[in-house]
């Protein structure tokens, strides 16, 4: 295009008033190539909905990042890279997101907006170790009963569940049945993180700007703390609530739930006004045409 208007600056013309057009007509094309927008909050957008409540409950324990996830990668790298994946792919779903350590939060309640899901996903960091006080799935239950319960009352869309987890319970806790808060989940899966040989975490420690190797202390001297899953847990997890379990090593393990969750849901698309950044190119187009249009007549006349 800068070729182009270029070309067209070049090419002489017999007079000052056709020359004069010949520039406008230029530094039209020119402004409308650049695509000028203004800021508005009158900017249509069309999403799609999807009649469905997405529940995504993450385990954020140090455990987490242990390194064993496809290979060496901690599985916390690999959770945020599979709930992304969740959430572009049900897109239009209203989400909810959980997350438990030493106790447990609702980090996002019930929204269609994925970009801020995904952004308080990114968010996500187990604690310093000497914080932490070990996992304790049990933790989470009852705000995720209350959030499947607030979804069932809203009863304007199935209720899916995706539970993130290396399914370790290291203080000690039996792990509780969940079976008595499932009432209205229709999909979903336990997706479980780990293996039976285990992996070495480091975190990041703020307070002393290091990688810190995440040692056993219960006896001296200490060792590096492995974790390792426990797939009991996952599979009493996956039974009680009544959803699939999935052993997570990559995100596309999870397509079978996903499609099979998709068949359950309706689709349709809202128009919306939102704030955001406005095109506003169509302005110079009116008079473009017009020159162009005024060109048009005078080479016909001239012929």
């Amino acid at each position: 295009m800068v070729i182009i208007c270029i070309g067209l600056l070049v090419i002489k013309r017999k007079g000052i008033a056709p020359y004069i057009r010949q520039v406008l007509i230029v530094l039209l094309l020119f402004a409308i190539n650049l695509r000028p927008q203004i800021i508005s909050d009158e900017v249509t957008v069309v999403r799609q909905k999807l009649n469905c409540y997405c529940i995504i409950c993450i385990d954020d324990t140090l455990s987490m990042m242990a390194e064993d996830y496809d290979g060496y990668n901690p599985r916390m790298d690999g959770a945020k890279a599979d709930i992304n994946y969740i959430t572009e792919n049900l897109p239009g779903a209203k989400f909810c997101l959980i997350d438990f350590n030493n106790d447990v939060n609702l980090i996002a309640p019930f929204t269609d907006d994925t970009a801020y899901i995904r952004s308080a996903v990114d968010s996500i960091y187990p604690l310093a170790d000497y914080h932490a006080t070990g996992t304790n799935i049990n933790v989470c239950k009852k705000l995720l009963g209350q959030m499947i319960m607030d979804a069932a009352r809203m009863g304007d869309g199935h209720i899916i569940v995706f539970f993130i987890t290396d399914g370790e319970n290291t203080d000690k806790h039996q792990l509780e049945s969940f079976a008595d808060i499932s009432d209205g989940i229709e999909g979903g899966a336990v997706m479980g993180y780990g293996t039976e040989e285990g992996g070495q975490m480091h975190y990041y420690d703020e307070l002393y700007d290091e990688i810190v190797l995440v040692e056993d202390k219960r006896s001296y001297p200490y060792k590096p703390a492995v974790s390792y899953i426990d797939e009991d847990n996952l599979e009493q997890l996956s039974k009680d609530l009544g959803i699939e379990y999935v052993h997570m090593d990559y995100s596309e393990k999870i397509d079978s739930v996903i499609e099979d969750v998709m068949t359950k849901l309706d689709t349709e698309e809202e128009e919306t006004k939102e704030y955001g950044y406005a095109d506003m190119y169509y302005y110079f187009v009116i008079p473009l045409a017009a020159l162009v249009a005024y060109e048009f007549i005078s080479v016909k006349r001239r012929a």
